[in-house]
C-alpha cells in the first residue's frame, strides 16, 4: 500500500501537488533561517500558513456530503442545515482560534480581531463567490432575510454594545448575554424546522444516496454515525491546521512589526473563512441558494456568540478572573 495514500484521499491529486511543494519550500527555509538567512523565515512562515489554510480547505470539504446525508436522513431544509450543521462545522477553525487565543496565548483580541475580520470576510466575499459559480440568478427566500439576516444585525449590535460598555475586560456576564443570543437563534430555527416537517408530512420519503469513494478525495458515506465520524474527525484536523495557522501569522507579524490583532483581522480571518466559502460555493453550484446564504449569516452568529463565549467561561474557569481585551488605538 501507497504510505501517502490517505494524504492523496484528503488533499485530492491537484491539492497534493501544492501541499508537497509548499512543505518543500518550508523545509528548504528552514535550513536557511538555521543557516542565518533571516529572509527564509518569511518563507517559512507564510509557506506554512498557506498550508495550514489548504488542510482548512479541504477538511471543510469533507463537511459537505456529510452535512447533506444528515439533512436527508432527517428531512431538514436547506436553509437550517446551513444555517446550524454547516455553520457549526465550518466555523470551527474560528473557535479553535478563539481558544487558542484566550487560553495558550492569553491574547482575546486577536480571537476578537479574527471573528470580526471573518465576519466581513463572509459577508462581502463568500455571496460574491457563490453568485459567480451560480448557474442562474440567486433567489433567496424571504424568510432567509429576514431570520438569518436581520438576527445577524443584532447580534452585531450586541457585539459592539459589549465592546463599548466593556473595552478592557469581558467575564461571566458577557459571556452569558452571548450564549442567550444564540439559543434564541437555535429557537427560531427549531421552530421554523417544526413548520417545515408539518408541511412535508404528506411529501414523499426522500431516498438517502449513498456516496461512492474514488481516488480523488470523494467521501463515502453508508450511516449517519459515518457521518459524524467524519464531521468531529475534520473538526479535530482544524483544530491542528488552526494552531499551526495562529502561530504561523504571529510569527510572521512580529518579523514584519506587524500587531498580532492586524494579523487577526486580516490573515487569520482569510484563512479560518476558506470551510464556509467551500461550503457556500458548493450550495451555489447545486442550485441552493438558500442554504449558500443561511451559511453566511449563520456561521457569523456562531463565530460571534459561541466562539467568544465559551472561550471566556474556560478562561474564567481556568484562572477565576475575567478575560483582558487590550484592542489598539486604531
Amino acid at each position: 500500500m501507497n504510505p501517502l495514500a490517505p494524504l492523496l484521499f484528503f488533499f485530492g491529486k491537484d491539492m497534493f501537488r501544492h501541499v508537497i511543494l509548499f512543505s518543500g519550500i518550508s523545509l528548504i527555509a528552514w535550513f536557511l533561517t538555521l543557516g542565518g538567512f533571516f529572509w527564509g523565515g518569511y518563507l517559512l512562515w507564510i509557506s506554512l500558513i498557506l498550508i495550514a489554510t489548504l488542510i482548512i480547505w479541504r477538511a471543510g470539504d469533507f463537511f459537505s456530503p456529510a452535512a447533506t446525508y444528515i439533512q436527508d436522513k432527517h428531512d431538514i431544509p436547506q436553509s437550517i442545515k446551513a444555517a446550524v450543521i454547516d455553520a457549526i462545522a465550518s466555523s470551527f477553525p474560528e473557535f479553535c482560534v478563539a481558544i487558542i487565543a484566550v487560553i495558550l496565548i492569553g491574547r482575546a483580541e486577536i480571537g476578537i480581531s479574527t471573528i470580526v475580520g471573518s465576519a466581513l470576510y463572509n459577508v462581502l466575499v463568500i455571496p460574491a463567490a457563490a453568485g459567480l459559480v451560480a448557474a442562474s440568478p440567486m433567489v433567496i427566500s424571504r424568510e432567509v432575510v429576514w431570520r438569518d439576516n436581520i438576527y445577524y444585525l443584532g447580534v452585531v449590535f450586541l457585539l459592539g454594545a459589549m465592546l463599548w460598555l466593556f473595552p478592557t475586560e469581558w467575564g461571566a456576564g458577557v459571556a452569558a448575554l452571548f450564549l442567550v443570543a444564540y439559543a434564541g437563534y437555535v429557537f427560531l430555527l427549531q421552530r421554523d424546522f417544526k413548520k417545515a416537517k408539518k408541511q412535508k408530512a404528506d411529501s414523499p420519503e426522500t431516498e438517502i444516496i449513498e456516496t461512492e469513494a474514488d481516488d480523488d478525495g470523494e467521501l463515502e458515506l453508508s450511516s449517519e454515525k459515518n457521518a459524524w465520524m467524519w464531521i468531529f474527525g475534520m473538526m479535530f484536523v482544524m483544530g491542528g491546521a488552526s494552531h499551526l495557522l495562529v502561530e504561523s501569522s504571529l510569527a510572521l507579524g512580529d518579523m514584519l512589526g506587524i500587531d498580532g490583532v492586524i494579523m487577526g483581522f486580516v490573515v487569520i480571518a482569510a484563512g479560518t473563512s476558506v470551510p464556509d466559502t467551500a461550503l457556500s460555493v458548493i450550495s451555489a453550484k447545486k442550485g441552493h441558494y438558500d442554504a449558500a446564504v443561511s451559511n453566511v449569516f449563520g456561521s457569523n452568529i456562531f463565530d460571534i456568540c459561541i466562539c467568544l463565549s465559551i472561550p471566556i467561561l474556560l478562561a474564567l474557569a481556568i484562572s477565576g478572573e475575567p478575560t483582558s481585551i487590550d484592542l489598539p488605538q486604531l
